[in-house]
C-alpha cells in the first residue's frame, strides 16, 4: 500500500480486533506465569463491556426466537494488544 492511500475503517479495526485478540492471548501467558497476588489481579482484572445478556433480551419472529449480545472484555493486557497494533499499522504505511 502506498503512504499517500488511505487506510479503510474496516481495515483500521480489524487491526485493533487482532491487537485485542492477541492482548487476550497474552493475559491467559500472563496468568500462567506472575503469582497470585496483587500484580496478576492489576494485569487479569478485566471489564466486560456490550449489550445483551438481560433475560428480556429476545427478538420474537413468531417462527423462531433467539437472545443476542456482543461483549468485549477490556484488560490492560488487551489494551496493551491494541497499543501495539496501533503501532504496527502505523508502522507499516
Amino acid at each position: 500500500m502506498k503512504s499517500n492511500q488511505k487506510r479503510s475503517i474496516s481495515f483500521i479495526f480489524l487491526v485493533l480486533f487482532f491487537g485485542v485478540v492477541a492482548g487476550s492471548i497474552l493475559s491467559q501467558f500472563v496468568g500462567a506465569i506472575f503469582p497470585p497476588g496483587v500484580v496478576k489481579q492489576f494485569f487479569l482484572t478485566s471489564t466486560s463491556i456490550g449489550w445483551g445478556g438481560h433475560p428480556d433480551n429476545w427478538i420474537d419472529l413468531f417462527v423462531i426466537r433467539f437472545k443476542t449480545g456482543f461483549f468485549v472484555d477490556i484488560s490492560v493486557v488487551s489494551i496493551l494488544g491494541m497499543g501495539i497494533s496501533w503501532y504496527f499499522l502505523r508502522y507499516f504505511k
